[in-house]
């Protein structure tokens, strides 16, 4: 990933590695090739439960967690929306206010768009 120039290329960023490593981390995927959600001690009995699973039931476990961490990023994202707009919090990016709700929905909507596909607009504003 390039080192963002700008407030505007950083909250790009932001969101983009958001939606990126969604995918990329958390236990899903290890579950579904491995059949492991941890080596930790404190997980033994998660791991005894996904190695009872067929094959299928764990590919649907792994949508089941990756719609979790969705879940939880977006719901992180709407209650930083809330900051910004009930709480006047904002986000800076080396010292300059950053631009946030590219979409005009909030954060959590400019992750769920870019998520599912949304090109960010050219004119850098809500659409």
């Amino acid at each position: 990933m390039d080192e963002p120039a700008n407030p505007l290329d950083a909250y790009k960023a932001i969101i983009d590695q958001l939606v990126v490593e969604t995918r990329l981390s958390g236990p899903g995927p290890q579950v579904a090739n491995s059949g492991v959600f941890s080596n930790a001690a404190a997980h033994h009995e998660y791991n005894v439960l996904i190695h009872s699973l067929s094959n299928e039931q764990r590919a649907i476990l792994l949508r089941m967690l990756e719609d979790a961490r969705d879940d939880t990023i977006h719901d992180v994202l709407a209650t930083l929306s809330w900051w910004i707009v009930a709480r006047d919090v904002g986000l800076t990016f080396r010292g300059a206010a950053m631009p946030v709700d590219l979409s005009g929905m909030g954060l959590h909507g400019d992750y769920v768009g870019r998520r599912d596909g949304w090109d960010w607009p050219r004119d850098d504003g809500p659409q």
